[in-house]
């Protein structure tokens, strides 16, 4: 197998790198101005796009983590009243996460931060051109 080329593979570290800045800078803003940790918001951040109700097995493919790990995290979230988990409508067997009105409270707070960080950093940095040019890519890679 041929090496990969420099070029892409500087764009590789570049991708690896804004991902962790960007990551690290919501992470401080968040814990400061929310007392929130960022998986926490992404959690509350999926289930409020969900309608507030989904099942774990879904959110932790929706988050990208694995779902023993998440089950503890949200547990963590029911102890703060952020969620509660029910038994799933259709199916008694599979557990569903459900938004509180207080984690619907924090989501909206802390999106405000997320949000504000989010332009600063990435979103008002970008071009259409740029937004078009990484869709296309990311999206090559994605649908690998």
């Amino acid at each position: 197998m041929a090496a990969p080329d420099p070029e892409r593979l500087a764009v590789w570290r570049l991708l690896l790198t804004t991902h962790s800045l960007l990551q690290r800078a919501l992470t401080a803003a968040l814990d400061e101005e929310r007392g929130l940790p960022l998986p926490w918001f992404e959690a509350l951040n999926a289930l409020q796009l969900a309608g507030g109700r989904v099942r774990v097995m879904d959110l932790a493919e929706r988050l990208v983590v694995s779902p023993s790990s998440l089950s503890r995290q949200l547990g963590r979230m029911e102890d703060e009243g952020y969620i509660r988990r029910e038994r799933g409508l259709d199916d008694q067997r599979a557990v569903v996460a459900v938004l509180t009105r207080d984690g619907r409270d924090n989501w909206r707070r802390a999106n405000t931060t997320y949000m504000r960080v989010a332009k600063k950093l990435f979103i008002n940095r970008l071009s259409d051109s740029d937004v078009g040019a990484i869709q296309r890519a990311l999206s090559k890679v994605n649908d690998a």
